[in-house]
Order: structure tokens, then C-alpha cells, then sequence
């Protein structure tokens, strides 16, 4: 499964000692999805935390040409639905099953109780938040100022697991497109400009990325901002 904008964030559940993961689990009312089940719509009203035990969940809009731009795909251990719970606001996003998903939900009362009983659940969610919040702040700024083949670049090192030089993103043209909100022939361009400059390779399902440090600087190049560590 490609994991497009996750925002940097780790899973609820790897935030969470052992006791606490397993409290929500319990708290919880576990239902089973197929393929391309909506799980919530934009704008539901209904309340609640969502967990994701097995599978994932696309999150991310319908246009009304027909597109759908995703925003994340959550893996399992991630969550959805906090805004929800903590600010009484309606959903903001279609949230659709990839494959069988298991889904635990927790509803404001159920969750009340256990973040009551293990005090960890609501430090962990804190954090996560801030994090999501943090990337989007990022990222919001990257599409106000920022040209096409620079958010693309961005993009392909946020979705780039880090540790080695070379490094390869699991990713098809229609899924960055999709991330990005931008059409097939844009992103297409954009690759091969990218890859003209020796600073990807363009593969079947995949785009690699020779050295990682030096795509790294092009893009500093070409943002005008100090890069901050973290």
C-alpha cells in the first residue's frame, strides 16, 4: 500500500505504552470493512474515535469533475476522527476502506472512559495532533508559494523512508497526482524534468531517487527558507 501524505506522523497506538493501546482496544467497537466501503462521509456529524487495526483508510475528497484527492492513507495502529471527538466539528473529509479494514471505534463516551482510567491516550493524541498540525502548516505554505516540480520534490523525499543514500518511493503517477490535487499530465512533466536532472528515476510503480542528500539541497535551493530540523 502506497502511504502518501501521512504528515510525517508515527501511529497513535506505537505512542501508547502497552496497558493504554490495549485499554482503547477493549473500549472499542470493532467493525469490519470490504474494498471501497465508505467508512464516513464529509461532514458527518457523528463523534468518535477511530482506530485502524488492520488494512487502511484513504482519506481525502471527491471533486466534482469526478476526481478523488487523497490527503493520507492510514495504516494500522494510526487514527481518524480526533477532530471530532475534541472539537464537536463535523468531518471534513470522505474516509474509504483500501482492501478488508478493520476499524476499532470508540465513541466520545467510551473514550472519555478510557483516557480517564490510562492518562497516556490523551497525552499521545495531544502530540499527534501537533505534529499533523505542524506538517500541514508546511505543506499549506509549500502549495501558496512554492512551483509544481519543487512541492513535487518535497513530496517524493516526505514519502522516501530515510537511512540510506539511494532511496525508492512506492508510488504510481496517479497516486502523486492525487496528493498533490494536480492532473496526471502536470505531475508526468514535472517527473521527467526531475528526472532530466539526474535527480530521480522513473520506474514501473516506482520513483528511486539516486541521492537522497542531493535532492534534498535542490529543494533547499529553491524554497528561499532556512530548513528547519526535526
Amino acid at each position: 500500500m502506497t502511504r502518501l501524505l501521512d504528515f510525517d506522523t508515527p501511529s497513535l497506538v506505537s505512542l501508547l505504552p502497552r496497558e493504554a493501546a490495549t485499554a482503547l482496544r477493549q473500549a472499542a467497537t470493532m467493525v469490519v470493512y470490504g474494498d471501497g466501503a465508505l467508512i464516513f462521509s464529509r461532514g458527518d456529524a457523528r463523534p468518535g474515535l477511530s482506530l485502524v487495526r488492520t488494512g487502511a483508510v484513504q482519506i481525502g475528497n471527491p471533486g466534482i469533475d469526478g476526481s478523488f484527492v487523497v490527503t493520507s492513507v492510514l495504516g494500522p495502529g494510526q487514527c481518524f476522527g480526533e477532530m471530532t471527538l475534541f472539537g464537536n466539528l463535523p468531518r471534513t473529509h470522505d474516509s474509504v476502506a483500501v482492501g478488508q479494514t478493520v476499524i476499532d471505534h470508540l465513541t466520545p463516551t467510551a473514550y472519555a472512559a478510557a483516557s480517564a482510567a490510562h492518562p497516556a491516550i490523551n497525552q499521545a493524541i495531544l502530540g499527534m495532533m501537533a505534529r499533523r498540525i505542524y506538517a500541514l502548516l508546511e505543506f499549506s505554505d509549500d502549495l501558496r508559494r512554492l512551483p509544481l516540480i519543487v512541492q513535487l520534490a518535497k513530496t517524493l523525499l516526505r514519502m522516501a523512508s530515510a537511512g540510506s543514500r539511494g532511496t525508492a518511493v512506492q508510488a504510481n503517477q496517479e497516486a502523486i497526482a492525487a496528493t498533490l490535487g494536480v492532473s496526471r499530465v502536470a505531475i508526468g512533466t514535472a517527473l521527467a524534468t526531475l528526472e532530466g536532472q539526474g535527480l530521480i528515476k522513473r520506474g514501473y510503480g516506482r520513483v528511486a531517487i539516486p541521492d537522497r542528500a542531493v535532492l534534498q539541497q535542490w529543494v533547499a535551493d529553491r524554497t528561499m527558507l532556512a530548513p528547519i530540523d526535526g
